[in-house]
């Protein structure tokens, strides 16, 4: 076989990789992948990895492969596709770093994409084999960063390294806590040797803090879980002092202080992670209604799922609630974007607006959204994995970029702060931001409760408002069912959260207007609303400055449209009188070296004067007021000086600024002329140019809406669960999306039987919901 001028061009440059980062799992640009799995032409056979720059492109439909080399000019690739291996079953929660050749079968053929339409066969030389054989035995660059953010899990702290046991020999045959026998989950004290049960944990043992209590009433900071301790000298260590899983690198030598020969030990007990992934597991693979009933899965456009990726629940929930909305569908999902990844000159796995698009490919098309092969019925679909748009997120995030589990919220907010910042170099000329959507004003109403003068302020928020919940306690006869399940709250609605976030609250307040000390009323509303409201309930909240969830029924209305116009402000009131404006903050001194100087006999004016002008400490200022004594001037109110005549010093050559600035803190011209020229770089009292104020976003009217989404943490405990999220597909449509499954919700009213109203109160761990709103005859979105 003839080789082709390209090949000839190329082969003398031609190396394996060393310290490229070698992208082979899937194209940069869509979700085509490498490996087959049986099916028909919804999965293109394979991938093409440049042997150039070692970057991949399909070889689909969409052609990312002939891409890549229009705009570098790289014409050689492998074509590589492979097939999984049989593994064994997930049984701890790890990363190994096996070698992929031990994972797949793989298939490799050598092409030139510039000749014969995108496809000419290369013949295997010797140059190709080499490079061939560095690409296939490369670790690719998603399993190198998933190794990489597992990696860092778990630390030594300065606690662990200093721990000093008091010797004490234990007796730990029919061990039980020593507040309230309970014989497991136990958590041995590393200073003293106290037993004492752990936090209940969700899908784990039961406990009741008593760990917790001991490490409060004696500052012991470190234990280990009893029933984890191995022979190899590990166990899961807990430091209270910092509120996190620790390692202790001595835990063998600590507990021979207590007579305890970890070699003779073995393990009993599930560690954290494992319950943690047996939860994740549980919460994976239930997917039934409560009368046992499999859920019906759903394929095609719109209903793809996302696999997880090791504690990823967070972002999938996020990510599909936002892409179900119109507006992030119609950016990343547009000719805008697909002629956007045609020019952009950065590597896709280092561009968002490209890893963007990719998601909302793979999300939107329907493409990957087919049953997985050989699986019975239901047949869930295997799912797309993010894990490059996870990468670049997290790229030198301290909690993003690790495998632990996050917050759903804080995603979200980082996410749209990421947005925001994107140059405008790398995102679409023209296009519209998406999260314009999300954003909204809030105005602040201030009224002295003195003389009832009013001060009105805005303040512009990108995205969510989180909303207070009451915990109120239900009263239930029913004590055993409360033991078992924990308390049981009344259940709270949006309308009252909105109610309690927008009333009117008392607080100190030096009026300007009264000059003392009062009291000030102050209340938030809005001022206008976003055309998508995002809302936080905070059922996260710190109980004993220990973050806990609260499980109270948050009660939305489900079908809407909810309306919200008495949580919007009106603005200044016709027979209101405005606050006159605070004391500007050129004139705030430090009160203690204003004390220092009157107390040496300067006059407070005087003083002042001097602090200002020098800006210093107090002994420069006094120095400024000892080569100032017989100038009487500056004895005079600062207020009197505030409209000075500045014609005399303007003459000289100074600005107004400048002259009026010298005037108001020396008193006198001759001084001014002395301070103008110590200071002549100073601009004077010219106020800086404000910047172009951001125009109020969102709808000014109508604030109706309706719930097109939610996002909700399953799981009791802010250290265990799962996300899942609702997205409404059609008005009386709702899809579930667990991670990669992705089925029909069941109807809500069916789900809320015996509930008076259409809401999701039965969506007790309500966290994030989406809410677009409703377009009204006074309103257009």
């Amino acid at each position: 076989m003839d080789v082709c001028a390209h090949y000839a061009a190329a082969a003398p440059t031609l190396a394996p990789p060393t310290t490229h980062d070698v992208y082979k799992d899937e194209c940069m640009l869509c979700f085509d992948s490498a490996v087959r799995r049986g099916l028909t032409q919804d999965v293109p056979s394979g991938v093409s990895v440049c042997l150039t720059c070692f970057h991949a492109g399909c070889v689909g439909a969409q052609q990312h492969a002939a891409l890549h080399h229009a705009k570098t000019g790289h014409a050689l690739f492998v074509t590589l596709t492979r097939t999984p291996k049989p593994r064994e079953p997930l049984t701890k929660l790890q990363v190994v770093d096996v070698p992929e050749e031990e994972e797949f079968d793989y298939t490799l053929a050598p092409v030139c994409v510039a000749c014969d339409a995108g496809g000419r066969a290369l013949p295997r030389t010797d140059v190709l084999e080499r490079v061939m054989h560095g690409v296939l035995h490369a670790r690719s660059s998603s399993q190198k960063a998933e190794v990489q953010a597992w990696e860092e899990e778990l630390t030594p702290c300065e606690h662990t390294r200093t721990l000093a046991p008091a010797p004490n020999a234990l007796d730990l045959s029919g061990a039980a806590c020593a507040a309230c026998g309970l014989t497991s989950n136990l958590w041995l004290c590393l200073t003293c040797g106290h037993l004492g049960c752990g936090r209940a944990q969700f899908g784990g043992a039961a406990g009741n803090s008593h760990g917790l209590a001991h490490f409060e009433a004696t500052g012991h900071p470190c234990s280990v879980k009893q029933g984890t301790i191995t022979a190899e000298g590990t166990g899961d260590v807990y430091c209270y002092a910092c509120n996190d899983a620790r390692i202790d690198p001595e835990l063998a030598a600590h507990l021979a202080q207590f007579g305890m020969n970890v070699a003779q030990l073995s393990k009993t007990e599930k560690s954290m992670t494992e319950l943690q992934l047996e939860q994740n597991a549980r919460f994976d693979f239930s997917m039934t209604t409560e009368d046992g009933r499999a859920l019906e899965p759903l394929y095609g456009p719109a209903h793809t799922g996302l696999r997880n990726l090791g504690n990823s629940c967070y972002m999938a929930s996020v990510l599909q609630a936002l892409f179900g909305l119109p507006e992030f569908q119609a950016r990343y999902n547009s000719a805008q974007h697909r002629a956007h990844a045609a020019a952009c000159s950065a590597s896709p796995a280092a561009c968002l607006e490209c890893q963007l698009g990719k998601l909302a490919d793979g999300l939107l098309s329907g493409r990957y959204a087919v049953p997985r092969p050989g699986a019975e019925p239901p047949a869930f679909q295997a799912g797309i994995k993010p894990a490059m748009l996870k990468t670049l997120l997290g790229r030198g995030h301290p909690e993003f970029g690790t495998m632990r589990q996050q917050d759903a919220d804080e995603f979200l907010q980082f996410l749209v702060e990421q947005l925001r910042a994107a140059p405008a170099a790398a995102t679409p000329a023209g296009a519209a931001d998406p999260t314009e959507a999300l954003a909204y004003t809030l105005e602040h109403r201030l009224q002295c409760t003195a003389c009832r003068r009013v001060r009105y302020t805005e303040e512009v928020r990108d995205v969510g408002v989180a909303v207070p919940v009451r915990v109120t306690e239900r009263a239930s006869s029913d004590r055993a069912a409360d033991a078992a399940s924990g308390a049981l709250y009344e259940p709270v609605t949006l309308d009252a959260s909105l109610a309690q976030l927008t009333a009117p609250e008392t607080l100190p307040y030096q009026c300007p207007a009264c000059r003392a000390e009062v009291t000030a009323e102050k209340q938030t509303r809005f001022k206008t609303f976003p055309r998508v409201l995002v809302v936080q309930a905070q059922r996260f909240q710190l109980v004993n400055w220990v973050p806990q969830k609260v499980n109270v029924p948050f009660r939305v209305p489900l079908d809407g449209p909810f309306d919200l116009c008495a949580f919007q402000s009106a603005g200044m009131q016709p027979g209101e009188e405005a606050l006159p404006d605070d004391a500007p903050a050129a004139d705030a001194v430090d009160a203690e070296a204003l004390g220092m100087l009157t107390a040496m006999g300067f006059s407070e004016n005087r003083a002042r004067r001097a602090l200002l002008a020098t800006h210093g400490d107090a002994e420069t200022a006094a120095n400024w007021l000892f080569e100032r004594m017989d100038d009487t001037s500056l004895d005079a109110p600062l207020d009197a000086a505030r409209a000075p005549d500045t014609s005399a010093l303007e003459e000289m050559g100074f600005s107004a600024a400048q002259a009026a600035k010298a005037l108001r803190l020396t008193g006198s011209a001759e001084a001014a002329v002395a301070w103008l020229f110590e200071h002549p770089d100073d601009a004077g009292d010219a106020p800086e140019a404000p910047d172009a104020p951001r125009a109020a976003p969102g709808l000014a009217t109508s604030p109706r809406y309706r719930l097109a989404s939610f996002v909700t943490h399953r799981g009791p405990s802010v250290h265990s669960g799962h996300y899942v999220a609702h997205v409404r597909h059609a008005p009386d449509e709702w899809v579930f999306f667990n991670d990669e499954k992705v089925v029909r919700a069941p109807h809500a009213r069916d789900a809320a039987a015996g509930a008076n109203d259409a809401s999701v109160e039965h969506l007790s761990e309500l966290y994030v919901c989406v809410a677009n709103s409703v377009r009204t005859s006074t309103s257009s979105v």
